[in-house]
């Protein structure tokens, strides 16, 4: 079997394959992400002879993690020929791709899975929060404050002025949430112009300056708001007041990707009324792949404690990664010292990404330190070292609103 790379002459095979792969898959709809030349940087392919048997699809990425932002790999999709699966030609084409990665200076490898157990065994952890709200029409409240603002509404589909408002606010965005925001290829951040089903709504102030946005489709009386983002609280309204125009036309709505601590106090009256609920689902499905742990470690660190915590890392896939790390007094150094805990790959991104906390991890018994199966579940005050580590990495709240 080879692993090499390849380019869009092999366009046509590998829509094959994802359709042969992807039961969800809609060739006519994926035509322009496969025919944008961004794409095509990182694209692996697995050949029997001269047979593509499998396709790997990967990306420049840029992501802020902790405010701080690096340069990372996304793995758009991954598919095999039915006949060629269970024989390990994921993991060769990820190893290859991750040397590669490794070579640029890239840190970080990030994905939504088909499959999580797979990508667990792989070193990947679920990095970000996302939640999924459902609810009827009747559950929004009708109190507004007054926001002052001008919403701009349309089709996504061949329109210059919503396609510059949108962009616009991801580019607010980007520059002043603190959740995680990202910067994707034009192949996967235009995609959603090249959509008919698609629509926008933008609230702008007298000046042109978004402070919200949402993109959306609607079909037989229900709304799926595909994304929901606000810059300040008059957004927030301005949007809120957008779908309370919906009266006579919307009767349930869905609402992706949303952060854990969205408000929702000030866009529902209460979470239950007559029959009706908010049905709140953990959507969670962005994982991350810590590359190299040390500089890693080094740039997302609180430098300020002055008490230091030896971490040993198991990592399965890449041996290299197998160190312990002194952190702390400002800086983080491979050490031979006798490790406080140890802690797999995987959970490590968790921690670095700030999704789980030190005090979690522990609990969880993934920060591991003498017996940790018995770890009292209840009130217990953790060994001193868990809170050295929880001063150095606090838990945040994470959200990838791509």
């Amino acid at each position: 079997m080879e692993i090499r790379r390849i380019d869009s002459a092999y366009k046509e095979r590998i829509i094959e394959i994802f359709s042969m792969s992807f039961e969800y898959f809609e060739p006519e709809e994926s035509e322009y992400f496969f025919s944008d030349p961004s794409l095509w940087d990182y694209v692996w392919g697995a050949f029997d002879r001269e047979r593509l048997v499998a396709a790997y699809i990967s990306y420049k990425y840029l992501a802020k993690i902790r405010n701080r932002i690096f340069e990372c790999r996304y793995v758009e999709a991954v598919a095999t020929l039915p006949e060629y699966r269970n024989g390990g030609i994921t993991r060769k084409i990820l190893l290859r791709d991750i040397e590669e990665a490794k070579d640029r200076g890239v840190h970080f490898i990030m994905l939504d899975p088909f499959k999580h157990d797979f990508y667990v065994k792989l070193g990947f952890g679920l990095g970000f929060e996302s939640l999924e709200y459902t609810f009827d029409y009747s559950l929004l409240s009708g109190d507004l404050e007054e926001d002052n603002l001008k919403l701009v509404s349309g089709k996504l589909f061949e329109k210059d002025e919503m396609r510059e408002l949108i962009s616009q606010t991801r580019k607010t965005l980007w520059e002043t949430s603190r959740y995680t925001e990202a910067i994707e290829i034009d192949a996967c951040s235009q995609e959603i112009f090249h959509r008919k089903d698609l629509f926008g709504a933008v609230a702008i102030d007298d000046r042109g300056l978004s402070h919200g946005m949402m993109i959306y489709g609607k079909k037989e009386r229900k709304m799926v708001i595909e994304s929901f983002a606000f810059i300040d609280l008059a957004g927030l309204y301005a949007l809120k007041r957008f779908l309370l125009n919906h009266r006579d036309q919307i009767a349930t709505f869905e609402m992706r990707k949303m952060p854990p601590d969205f408000p929702v106090e000030l866009l529902f009256h209460s979470r239950w009324q007559a029959g009706r609920e908010l049905k709140i689902m953990d959507a969670s499905s962005r994982m991350v792949r810590v590359l190299d742990p040390l500089p890693v470690v080094s740039r997302l660190m609180d430098t300020s404690p002055s008490e230091s915590v030896v971490l040993k890392i198991k990592d399965r896939l890449l041996p290299e990664n197998n160190v312990k790390i002194a952190i702390g007094n400002g800086k983080a150094e491979i050490s031979e010292a006798v490790e406080d805990f140890e802690i797999e790959i995987s959970d490590l991104a968790t921690l670095l990404t700030g999704r789980l906390s030190p005090m979690r991890l522990w609990r969880l018994g993934k920060l591991r330190v003498g017996p940790w199966k018995n770890i009292p579940w209840g009130i217990s005050e953790p060994p001193g070292k868990v809170r050295i580590l929880e001063s150095i990495f606090p838990g945040v709240i994470t959200h990838n609103a791509i």
